[in-house]
Formats: C-alpha cells, sequence, structure tokens
C-alpha cells in the first residue's frame, strides 16, 4: 500500500520537476541573454558617447551643432553593433565637470541642444530597449523588461595664451631700466642675451605644480605670488643660472607681497593636474614685472621713467645721420601700467551665461614719450644764410620737445573654437575673435596721479634772428601733432599646433591680428607757425619764416614716425600691449584625451 502511494507521489512530482528544471533552466539561459543584451548595450553606449563627445564645442573645431553630435554618436553606436531604432538612443549635449574632489563623481549638466551648445565639452549617451523577460514563454507570463545602459564621455583641449609679444626689436636698456626701476637698483641691465635666455627657458606648468605642493591647476591660482617665484627660481636652476639670476633679483621688486599666482596666471575650466605643457619664463616675468610697475604707479602718483638717447639708440643715431636739421635727439618715457598680462589656460566654450570662457587681454598701458630735439645748427645756419641773403644773423635758442600720450588697451583675444587632435593626427586647430583694442595717440603729457592725457601741442623758442642793425626777433615753433591709429576686430585661426613633441618643447605660435593699425599709421603736423603768435611779420624776416616751415613740418614728422613704429611700438608689445593690434601667443596645449564616465552623476 505504501509502495502505491510512493509510486503515485512520484507519478505527480516527477513532471512538475521536470517541469520546474525546463523552467529555471529557460530563466538562466535568458539571464545569460539578458546580461550579454545588456554588455552589448554598454558597449554601444560608450561608443556613441567618446564620438559624439568629439562634436561638442570644446572639441569639434566649429561650433558645435547637435546635428553633428548626434548623427557622430549613431554611427559610432552602428559600428558598434547597435541595430535598432535611432530613437532607442538619446544622445544628451552638455557640461561634465569634476566634484568638490577627487574622491566624489564627476557631474554632468544637460545643455540645450538648440541654444546651448557653445557651453558644451561633453555627451551623455542613454540606450533604451525593451526586451523579452523569456525567449520560452509568453509575454503573459513573464512581461517584458526595460534595459538602459548609459555612459558619459568628456573631451577638450587646453590652450595656454599669451599676449606678451617678443623683445628681438625693443631698443636696448628700456626693459632693463624699467627693471632697475623697480628693484631700486640703477643701471640695471638686460642684454639681447638675457632676453633670449627668458624666452627660450620653459617651465612646465606639472613641474610647477610639484615644486609649489599644489594638487591642481586651478589652486595655483591662490598661491602666494612671491612662493611661485622662489618655485621658478629651482625650476631654472637657482641665482647660479643666467634666467635664475633675474628671476631672484624679481624677488626684490615693489608690491609683490601681498599678490598671488592669479595677478599673473588666469585657469578656467579643469585642465589636468599632470599637464606635461610650458610656458616661457619671459612671459611670467613681463606679467610680474608690469605687477610691480602697477603697484608703484599707485604707490608713488607717478610714472616710471626710462630714458634713451641717441648713445644707446641705433635708431635715434641713425636719424641724427640720415636728418640734416637734426642736430641730436633724447627720448623720455614715463610709464603707467593700469592692466598687466596674465598667462591664460583655458578651453574654447562658453559658461553658463553664454560668455566665452578663455580670453586673453593685452595690457592695458599709458606711455608718455617726450621726444626732445636738438637742431643742426650749423645746417640750420646755413639754410637761414641762403634764405636771408646772409642779412640775418642766428642763435639757437630752446630745443623742440615733442609731447606724445600713447594709451594702449582693451585689446583681447578670445578661443571660441579647438579641434582636438584625432586618430594619427598629432595636431589641434584653434579659432580666435581678435579684438584689437584702442590705441589713441595725441599730442600732450600724462598725470601720473591719475594716468589722464593733459593735450598739449608742440611748442618751443627755438631761434633768435637779427637783422643787421635792428633788434632781434624770436622764432616760436607752435604745431599741432595729429595721429591716426584704428584697429578693427577680425577672426583668425592657427591651423595646426602639434600637441606632443618629440623633443619636448613644442613651438610657441604666435597670432596677429590682420588689421596691423601700423601699416595705416598716419602722422600729420598742422599749423605750424613760426611768428610767436604775434603775426604782422613783413620783409625779410617773414620771407625766411616762410622757407622754414616746410623743413621743420618735415623734421617733425621724419622724427614721429620712426619713434613711434621702431621704439614704443616694439617695447609695448614686448610688455603685452601692441600698438599695432592683438598679438597672441599660443605657448602649449594639453588635450585630456576622452574620459569615458560610467558612473557620473547626472543633473537634470
Amino acid at each position: 500500500m505504501i509502495d502505491r502511494r510512493q509510486q503515485g507521489a512520484l507519478i505527480f512530482a516527477t513532471p512538475l520537476l521536470l517541469v520546474l528544471m525546463v523552467t529555471f533552466t529557460t530563466l538562466l539561459i535568458d539571464g545569460s541573454r539578458l546580461l550579454l543584451v545588456q554588455s552589448k548595450m554598454e558597449s554601444v553606449v560608450k561608443s556613441a558617447a567618446t564620438a559624439a563627445a568629439d562634436e561638442a564645442q570644446t572639441c569639434s573645431g566649429a561650433p558645435a551643432s547637435y546635428g553633428a553630435m548626434q548623427s557622430r554618436g549613431l554611427v559610432a553606436a552602428r559600428a558598434a553593433g547597435f541595430e535598432g531604432d535611432d530613437s532607442e538612443i538619446d544622445i544628451i549635449p552638455g557640461v561634465m565637470l569634476q566634484g568638490a574632489s577627487s574622491t566624489t563623481p564627476m557631474t554632468f549638466t544637460p545643455r540645450d541642444r538648440d541654444n546651448e551648445m557653445a557651453q558644451t565639452n561633453a555627451a551623455w549617451v542613454r540606450y533604451t530597449r525593451s526586451e523579452p523577460m523569456s525567449a520560452l514563454f509568453p509575454d503573459s507570463v513573464f512581461p517584458p523588461i526595460t534595459l538602459t545602459a548609459e555612459a558619459a564621455a568628456r573631451k577638450e583641449v587646453y590652450a595656454i595664451l599669451s599676449a606678451t609679444g617678443a623683445t628681438a626689436t625693443v631698443e636696448a636698456g628700456l626693459l632693463g631700466s624699467l627693471l632697475g626701476q623697480l628693484l631700486g637698483i640703477p643701471g640695471y641691465s638686460l642684454d639681447a642675451t638675457n632676453l633670449q635666455s627668458l624666452e627660450s627657458t620653459l617651465i612646465g606648468v606639472g613641474d610647477l605644480l610639484s615644486a609649489l605642493g599644489v594638487d591642481t591647476v586651478t589652486d595655483l591660482v591662490d598661491e602666494p605670488l612671491l612662493d611661485v617665484l622662489d618655485a621658478v627660481l629651482v625650476l631654472v636652476g637657482g641665482v647660479t643660472s643666467p634666467v635664475g639670476s633675474i628671476v631672484d633679483d624679481l624677488t626684490g621688486a615693489v608690491g609683490l607681497g601681498g599678490l598671488e599666482a592669479g595677478a599673473v596666471f588666469e585657469v578656467v575650466g579643469q585642465p589636468h593636474s599632470d599637464m606635461e605643457t610650458a610656458f616661457p619664463v619671459y612671459d611670467f616675468v613681463m606679467s610680474v614685472v608690469l605687477n610691480s610697475a602697477r603697484a608703484l604707479n599707485q604707490t608713488s602718483a607717478g610714472l616710471l621713467s626710462l630714458g634713451l638717447d641717441s648713445s644707446q639708440s641705433p635708431l635715434l643715431s641713425g636719424l641724427t645721420q640720415s636728418l640734416s636739421l637734426l642736430g641730436d635727439i633724447d627720448l623720455t618715457l614715463g610709464l603707467m601700467v593700469d592692466e598687466p598680462p596674465r598667462i591664460v589656460i583655458g578651453p574654447a566654450r562658453q559658461d553658463d551665461n553664454g560668455e566665452w570662457l578663455t580670453t586673453v587681454r593685452a595690457s592695458d598701458i599709458t606711455l608718455e614719450t617726450a621726444v626732445d630735439i636738438q637742431l643742426a645748427t650749423g645746417v640750420l645756419g646755413d639754410l637761414i644764410s641762403t634764405l636771408s641773403l646772409g642779412l640775418l644773423q642766428v642763435n639757437i635758442l630752446d630745443d623742440i620737445s615733442i609731447p606724445l600720450a600713447v594709451q594702449v588697451g582693451g585689446g583681447e583675444a578670445t578661443l571660441v573654437n579647438a579641434r582636438c587632435a584625432k586618430g594619427g593626427i598629432n595636431d589641434a586647430e584653434f579659432d580666435f575673435l581678435i579684438q584689437g583694442g584702442i590705441a589713441n595717440i595725441q599730442s600732450g603729457r600724462v598725470n601720473g596721479a591719475n594716468g589722464q592725457v593733459i593735450p598739449e601741442p608742440v611748442s618751443a623758442t627755438i631761434l633768435q634772428l637779427k637783422p643787421i642793425l635792428l633788434p632781434g626777433v624770436n622764432v616760436c615753433l607752435d604745431a599741432d601733432l595729429q595721429v591716426s591709429l584704428d584697429s578693427l576686430p577680425a577672426s583668425q585661426a592657427l591651423e595646426s599646433y602639434e600637441l606632443y613633441c618629440p623633443a619636448g618643447q613644442c613651438d610657441i605660435e604666435t597670432v596677429n591680428s590682420p588689421n596691423n593699425a601700423l601699416q595705416g599709421l598716419n602722422i600729420s603736423v598742422d599749423n605750424l607757425a613760426l611768428d610767436c603768435g604775434q603775426g604782422g611779420l613783413t620783409g625779410l624776416v617773414s620771407t625766411v619764416l616762410g622757407g622754414l616751415v616746410t623743413p621743420l613740418t618735415g623734421l617733425l614728422s621724419d622724427v614721429t614716425e620712426p619713434v613711434l613704429m621702431q621704439i614704443v611700438s616694439p617695447l609695448l608689445s614686448a610688455l603685452g600691449a601692441d600698438l599695432g593690434g592683438m598679438q597672441l601667443k599660443v605657448l602649449g596645449a594639453e588635450q585630456t584625451g576622452s574620459q569615458l564616465v560610467e558612473q557620473a552623476v547626472f543633473q537634470p
């Protein structure tokens, strides 16, 4: 009887066990199948996110568009095995940033695909599909489930930019004289070799961070500037090296004690702390020098005076030889700094307010230029003797002083597009919107207390003409000097910049504004009069004065133009304020690579 009951139970249980075994086996197979589907989906979103990030504003090389980002992402998805409908993959443009610390996850904030693509540096890809729970059982038994895979990728290239120009054409002694003023060392000298050493010596950004013990590039700006100078001193070989001795001297410049490195460096975005790119010591030094100069301007309420005469300047010496009426010439420059230049590190995108992140601004500088002209006594005497048939005697009185006030400021270059290096191409591309700013040159003096220009014409009592047996007549030179100079905004591209350099030092590329205002520099000397405002001169004296107007007008113009073009303009350029437009230097570039992130926090 027991055997029959057991046999009946087995007859009933065996099919049930078989059904359960088949069910569990099917579910195991379905589970494996779903895991495989999920894995393939994750592979698809990784490929799509990486490709879509190439079309973010920071990497696309052109104004970013959602159409290009979506198309590129879908192409990559299909190459990775995606066979579904395009609607299953949602490609979301946005900004991905590191959290508050290196241990917190990155955050992704979406951006409007129609109006905010210029703010993007990343793409988030979400792949959603409905998949049968079981391949064996009907949907009524096991309803389909929705599988989702997500990944985000960030890709951007950072540029290191500066507006400080080269020193090759700067008159010898001017930069050394400026540094001597700041150090309180009269006769301080920077020769061509010193300047070349400063320009050719590079400091790696990562090396500087290590020397300072700073974790990130963004933290660099909060370091005391004197600490940064000490770190640079170590990196260039100490005080015994030519560059090191100059950097060491700079630590004694006025006004640096309360400054942070943010006065010299501007960092936007989130560049990597292990940046391998570098910047020239010269650009760093000039920014420090002009920060010190501004401090001295503010504390002394005066201009920094720099002098140059014909014995020091090949240009001035050459003028005395080429212009017959010119006996000698001296130049006195008074410098006022309103805004020093900075070294800027940043990507090509806009911030949350639609403003471009990375903008390099030229220095705002006012330069008083006093040109003192001594007339050539012999040549002028011969000219007057010829005009008067020897009936007038000549006494040279005062020198002619040409007061020029040069104001340069407002120049800026904005990084608006960047193309990342891709595949086997080692070059990045950058597009800049360059605004040459305002360059105002007029006849006048500069108020050292407030930087305001006080208009002043050219005026001097230069001669006394003495007719035989008659009282002498003074000759006063009065003239209006007009200088016109224009600069317009323009777009410029740096079409190829090598990212990875075999020798470890990449080239420094210069991008100049195509609207070089110096090419159209126009100097006019108007209303030149020699009668000391008395008028009414007649006879021989009037004839002689009429004959002097043209050569003296030419002398003023022939002296002013080369002084502006070959002394003032190169000096301003070396200080980061180009008179002829905006000069931009790309000191280096660093590409972050494609940062693929699966655990980023999505912040709608």
